[in-house]
């Protein structure tokens, strides 16, 4: 085997190849005459014994890629937007975050935990005051409670 040169793109190819695997120009015999017959120089093991009750392996061909989606400009513009004004807290006429309804019962049942979250940004000082206020009030109340003598 030695490659030789394609008369259509003149790249290597080798000399046992029925076509130039670059362009696709086929290879005569003239062009190729290093090519062996099909005589005694191949060594063939035949193929190898099969066993009937066990069945062939099916290989399914790989479903086509789907296609992108092609979304107008202004689509991808809008949702960055939406996106963005989702980012932002939402605040009330004065300019401070409204406390959620589920951060006043939170804070109200469990103060130990959710009060804390009264400190992110956004939330007035009069809130965390009430907030932390509660928690205090609840911390003195367990404090001063009179402990039932030792049984």
């Amino acid at each position: 085997m030695a490659l030789i040169e394609c008369y259509e793109c003149k790249r290597s190819v080798s000399s046992e190849a029925t076509a130039c695997i670059h362009c696709g120009a086929p290879l005569t015999e003239a062009q190729a005459p290093a090519r062996a017959s099909s005589g005694g120089s191949t060594i063939s093991f035949g193929s190898l014994p099969r066993n009937k009750a066990v069945p062939e392996a099916f290989v399914a061909a790989p479903a086509p890629a789907p296609e992108p989606k092609v979304m107008p400009a202004a689509a991808g513009r809008r949702r960055r937007q939406q996106a963005e004004r989702a980012a932002e807290p939402q605040l009330n006429a004065d300019g401070v975050r409204p406390v959620e309804g589920w951060l006043k019962i939170m804070a109200f049942l469990m103060p130990m935990i959710f009060v804390w979250f009264l400190l992110r940004r956004g939330h007035s000082f009069q809130q965390r005051l009430i907030g932390f206020g509660w928690l205090g009030l609840l911390i003195l109340c367990v404090a001063i409670s009179p402990t039932p003598p030792p049984a």
